[in-house]
């Protein structure tokens, strides 16, 4: 995979038998294989009849003096003065075993991670390369690029400036990557792996982590020598390695990044800035910090993140709500300023000298505000009147041409999309309904990947995308929602046993949520289709107390515990307020309270206390 540095190593290894000064340099980002090729390296010059010495440095090695030397040449004797030994005289050691190694046959030295490497051990390297340059020694150095290891950078310059070789190990070409999947599953990848693990940017050890991560979640079939992506969701195993690099940025450098993601993978200085508060100068330390870790490059006059995957992880790692919080901040910025607007060279018009266009006084576009409360209105429409009055409410809103600048606001409340693509299904408006499906792909897949499924489930009939969504959405509701979906496309397209099992269990769905609209509804969309149900259930339940509540009081009272308005319950469980406050008396006469907080506290003790476990 690595001819060109292959062939450096070969080189390095003809001139050192000949007893020419021979060093190589390798440069690099994490994870571009350095590692490997060293290793590749010691197993050509094991055949060759080098001596090997293998050693590298680790993250806590600056506090261990020449600790990566002395691992590559663990048989140096002891000291057999027990006085302490100075450093120069360590040193000096390690010259007089190397030559009596050296005297045995040619010997190659290799030390890894060197950006982590003490500054004792940096100088022992630089007067042994120059106290052996005589011999049949190669050295083979590396160290990962863009950290903070100024030290080891002027050691490579140094060394670089007296002849030796420097290789810089960038990403595999796409060819390579291919090759690289296909030697790892022993399959050829299909279309859609191969764009995903594109996202690894070429990165050996991110592409690896990824296949590995989708291989472990099982979202790669492997059949007739083709491997097949099953599921685009990023695996679990690369988000904790991004997890892992954020976690070793400072705070403010972490926050940097986590607020950039929410911009896209490419974004400007500004906006990053105006969405933390801070002015760009202020927020320099931090960028700087994040440049030099590689999670980001620059881009002209832009900042990007440098792999797709890494953007993606952080995104993905983001607590929703705080992630939606962001994203309906970064919303209010100046236009000009984002990157989509970038791409369209011909909304610049009428830019000043700083190539900024002024933010017009009356938007085109509504708001992202505006459009929340526009579907929340809607289906308040839709619920009390029907269909063609809440497509008429949306469209004077202009809400699915606004999807498209608002991708993000899909991800308010569960089932909103699917939500929006029946509904202009329903009235028979097919442009509008791949609206939605449009601004869904402008997003993430792991951001909302059951939703993305039970839409294009409704756009493509696809039942098999309508059965993942029921089975992986986050939420009974959900889940009822696109079984219900799923039911009614096996019934019209002639499979009825298979279309009546899954409106049964979306029935069970819906009852489960608290849903009396859609468990009424649903009900008679099965009366229709021949089955009935009773409308209600026995259960022997005290009169008073925790447990005379129903199921309907149960779920009405968690969500008022974790501070929900009466008009949020309803909505969540679409119901009417007035619902939500007749069983809110309901549940007070039970449990013999007068107030909410009451009601926080004994919630709290059933949830966490012994009867929680019952039910």
């Amino acid at each position: 995979m690595r001819a060109r540095e292959l062939a450096a190593v070969a080189e390095l290894l003809d001139r050192a038998g000949t007893g020419e000064r021979a060093t190589l340099l390798i440069d690099g980002e994490p994870g571009t294989g350095k590692t490997t090729l060293l290793a590749r390296a010691a197993e050509r010059a094991a055949t060759r009849g080098f001596g090997l010495a293998a050693g590298g440095a680790e993250e806590l090695d600056r506090l261990i003096p020449l600790n990566p030397l002395l691992s590559a040449f663990d048989d140096l004797p002891g000291e057999s003065d027990p006085a302490p030994e100075s450093l120069e005289r360590r040193v000096e050691r390690l010259r007089t075993h190397m030559e009596k190694r050296i005297a045995a046959g040619p010997l190659l030295v290799t030390l890894d991670d060197l950006q982590w490497a003490d500054p004792a051990t940096l100088m022992a390297v630089r007067t042994l390369h120059c106290r052996l340059s005589s011999r049949p020694l190669a050295w083979l150095l590396a160290r990962s690029t863009g950290g903070r290891d100024h030290d080891a950078e002027r050691l490579f310059d140094l060394l670089e400036r007296q002849g030796a070789r420097r290789v810089t190990l960038g990403p595999l070409p796409e060819d390579a990557v291919a090759r690289v999947i296909a030697d790892m599953l022993c399959a050829r990848p299909d279309p859609g792996l191969l764009d995903l693990a594109s996202g690894a940017g070429g990165n050996p050890f991110l592409l690896a982590e990824l296949l590995d991560g989708l291989r472990d979640e099982g979202a790669i079939e492997i059949a007739g020598g083709r491997a097949r992506l099953v599921s685009p969701v990023l695996p679990q195993r690369v988000r904790a390695l991004v997890r892992r690099r954020l976690d070793r940025l400072s705070r403010e450098a972490r926050h940097l990044v986590e607020a950039a993601a929410v911009l896209g993978r490419s974004f400007s200085p500004e906006d990053v800035a105006e969405l933390l508060g801070a002015g760009p100068a202020t927020l320099l330390p931090a960028l700087e910090e994040a440049l030099e870790a590689g999670l980001l490059a620059a881009a002209g006059d832009m900042l990007t993140f440098r792999h797709e995957l890494v953007w993606r992880a952080v995104l993905a790692g983001l607590p929703r709500p705080l992630r939606l919080a962001l994203r309906h901040q970064a919303e209010r910025l100046p236009e000009p300023s984002r990157p989509a607007d970038r791409l369209r060279p011909a909304a610049r018009e009428g830019a000043d000298a700083r190539g900024r266009s002024p933010r017009p006084a009356v938007r085109a576009c509504p708001a992202a505000d505006e459009v929340i409360r526009a579907v929340t209105g809607a289906r308040v429409i839709e619920a009390g009147e029907g269909a063609e009055p809440a497509m008429e409410h949306l469209a004077g809103a202009d809400v699915y041409s606004a999807l498209g600048r608002h991708p993000w606001v899909l991800a308010v409340e569960p089932g909103c999309a699917a939500w929006l693509v029946r509904l202009a299904l329903r009235t028979g408006d097919r442009a509008r309904a791949e609206l939605v499906g449009a601004a869904l792909d402008r997003l993430p897949a792991d951001v909302l990947d059951d939703e993305v499924a039970h839409a294009r489930g409704l756009l493509d009939d696809d039942p098999r995308a309508l059965a993942r969504a029921a089975e992986r959405a986050a939420d009974p509701w959900s889940r009822a929602s696109a079984e219900e979906d799923l039911g009614v496309l096996l019934c019209r397209t002639g499979d009825r046993a298979a279309g009546i099992e899954s409106l049964n269990r979306a029935l069970a769905g819906y009852e489960e949520a608290g849903a009396t609209r859609d468990t009424a509804r649903l009900r008679h969309r099965l009366r229709q289709e021949g089955v009935r149900h009773r409308h209600w259930s026995y259960a022997d339940r005290p009169v008073t107390g925790w447990d005379s509540l129903t199921d309907t009081e149960h779920a009405v009272s968690m969500l008022v515990a974790q501070g929900w308005t009466n008009r949020q319950v309803a909505e969540q469980m679409f119901i009417s307020v007035h619902t939500v406050a007749f069983h809110l008396r309901q549940i007070f006469r039970k449990l013999d309270i007068r107030s909410r907080v009451e009601l926080t506290r004994l919630a709290v003790e059933h949830t966490t206390g012994p009867h929680s476990a019952s039910r």
